[in-house]
């Protein structure tokens, strides 16, 4: 969806739609290739909703069935769907032969509006593909592709809480299809398989997530063709330039992640959603340790913590981040306090812990995993100690029993509590995430 922009755009979208008259106040919110939304009032319910419609004069006559069916697809998909970072549909149908879909109104602009004004900073960027990936984490368990993921396709709003929309071409698992071997989404975002005419899988949605992250991330697409022939040739061929080189802000493990995901070959991408989630948040939390273990080791008398960084860095990139890994490079970074090679700026004595380590001087072998993570960004207190902020996919604390909050501007989490074993582990952590927007704490398996 497009904003208008254009009196030609402007007086076909002015035709009154075709909608129940339970829906009033119709106005222009925006205008795509295929018709109009439009802001309206529920009557019979008292609520604010988008309307999806088709002028049958805006289209061939031709087009016109298959272009309905696409809008009733679109609400069968969703309709499965009933998660906080996807738009709900709420009914759908025909008056007078026009076909429309009613939605939950959301207040924000696309993506690709936003990134109008230039990339995001990673932690941003971070922040919105994590919801997407929640989203599309959902809807695979639902047995829904969404298919046609782009930056268009994203909403956000001045919170920075993101919404997947349109699903019109979203496959169905369970449902039998008459698709032939025809290419379905949107050249630039798609996968290869998709380029070749197969129907894709979930992880199609993840190369497109992966692609949209290099956009948010650098401001360019991935595959810049200037027609659609070079586009689908570079999705095949060729392999973008890595984001970093576009952007150097983007941290090496960052750039990892997004290798992985737009990796040719579906097996050798991340396996779903929630994988491809769990290594953002690493990305996150490692270049967070990263960068203050970098500020240490310039009073150093050796190597040995830039070395051990560098290693984890690697790591990510073959998925082997292990808990003794992380462990040699706090020890590491331990090492000078032992022979008293302290920074100038510490006082003789003073632990220097590292950003999103709680009791850093306990023996390794009695700390645990959290990985925490909010929507949106928040700060984090551990037994009323700040932690950092999320996402972060290892906050190091000992075994037992601790509480834990969330703090987002003025708001507070209730305290949750949590009980640390030794099986909370760098690759299998114990979760905490909380939704400011649902007010709850969010499992899992949600």
């Amino acid at each position: 969806m497009t904003r208008v922009g254009s009196a030609e755009a402007a007086a076909s979208a002015s035709v009154p739609p075709r909608v129940p008259e339970r829906y009033q106040g119709l106005e222009i919110l925006g205008q795509g290739a295929m018709g109009v939304v439009y802001k309206a009032h529920d009557r019979d319910l008292d609520r604010t909703v988008a309307i999806k419609t088709i002028h049958p004069s805006s289209v061939a006559r031709s087009d016109f069935e298959a272009i309905a069916a696409r809008l009733c697809r679109e609400a069968m998909a969703a309709a499965r769907l009933a998660h906080p970072s996807i738009v709900a549909v709420y009914d759908v149908g025909r008056v007078s032969e026009t076909p429309y879909i009613v939605m939950e109104y959301f207040t924000g602009r696309t993506l690709a509006e936003v990134l109008e004004a230039g990339p995001l900073p990673p932690a941003r960027a971070v922040h919105v593909m994590l919801q997407v990936c929640r989203a599309l984490e959902y809807a695979h368990a639902q047995g829904v592709v969404h298919r046609d993921i782009k930056t268009s396709n994203i909403m956000v709003d001045a919170r920075w809480n993101a919404k997947l929309t349109d699903f019109g071409v979203a496959r169905i698992l369970d449902k039998p299809t008459s698709e032939t071997k025809m290419m379905i989404g949107t050249p630039a975002y798609m996968a290869p398989e998709q380029a070749r005419g197969t129907p894709g899988d979930a992880r199609s949605d993840l190369f497109a997530v992966g692609v949209v992250l290099y956009e948010t991330l650098t401001g360019v697409k991935a595959f810049p063709g200037d027609d659609v022939a070079t586009v689908l040739d570079e999705v095949l061929h060729v392999d973008p330039v890595p984001a970093r080189e576009r952007n150097f802000a983007v941290s090496p493990a960052l750039d990892a992640v997004i290798r992985r995901a737009i990796d040719k070959e579906p097996d050798d991408r991340y396996r779903d959603a929630a994988a491809f989630a769990e290594a953002l948040m690493q990305a996150a939390a490692i270049e967070r340790t990263t960068t203050g273990v970098g500020t240490l080791a310039s009073y150093l008398r050796g190597r040995t913590v830039v070395l051990a960084a560098a290693a984890i860095l690697v790591a990510i990139v073959a998925g082997i981040v292990t808990t003794p890994l992380m462990e040699r490079v706090i020890a590491a970074r331990d090492e000078p306090r032992k022979t008293g090679a302290l920074p100038p700026s510490s006082p003789a004595g003073t632990s220097v812990p590292a950003p999103g380590v709680v009791d850093a001087q306990q023996p390794s072998a009695k700390r645990g995993c959290v990985s925490v993570n909010a929507v949106p960004f928040a700060k984090v207190y551990v037994d009323g100690r700040p932690v950092g902020e999320t996402p972060q996919a290892c906050v190091r604390v000992r075994h037992g029993q601790h509480s834990v909050q969330f703090q987002w501007a003025t708001e507070h989490s209730p305290e949750y509590l949590i009980t640390v074993g030794k099986e909370h582990t760098a690759e299998n952590p114990l979760r905490a995430s909380y939704d400011f927007k649902a007010g709850r704490f969010v499992s899992s398996t949600d």
